[in-house]
């Protein structure tokens, strides 16, 4: 039964491969080539007027698409502002509260196979604004 399970869970990780190689190539490309600064340089007035430092942008938009390079971004985050500032524990708080919605949709549903997200995009979409929202008020007040 171990050997079988092990021969399905190598199975998955080639299923799984391409999708993962997709999405840091698009990570890499984004940044690669600029338009993340771009990005970020267009979103910041509307970022100020909510009250989410400027910082915060490039993990803001990165998290939805990758767990690990959102981590980078909260390191350089954490040596630049430093973790006990209000910018670092809500980028602590941001990467421990918001899921990777693109890349759990990618890997599951490229995975399985299913076709029709139906409401799983919206509702993990309203749930990460959510939690970018929550963790930046919540530090403000702590």
């Amino acid at each position: 039964v171990f050997i079988e399970g092990a021969k399905d869970g190598l199975h998955t990780c080639v299923d799984i491969l391409p999708f993962i190689i997709g999405i840091f190539i698009a990570i890499e490309a984004l940044t690669s080539s600029g338009a993340m600064d771009f990005i970020e340089a267009a979103a910041a007035p509307v970022f100020d007027l909510l009250g989410i430092p400027e910082e915060l942008i490039s993990l803001i938009f990165l998290r939805p698409v990758s767990g690990s390079g959102s981590l980078v971004v909260a390191q350089k985050i954490m040596e630049g502002a430093g973790p006990d500032s209000f910018i670092g524990r809500s980028a602590s708080v941001m990467v421990g509260s918001c899921e990777t919605i693109f890349y759990v949709l990618a890997l599951y549903f490229g995975v399985t196979s299913v076709k029709k997200m139906r409401h799983a995009l919206p509702a993990g979409l309203i749930g990460y604004i959510v939690g970018v929202f929550a963790s930046v008020y919540i530090c403000k007040f702590i």
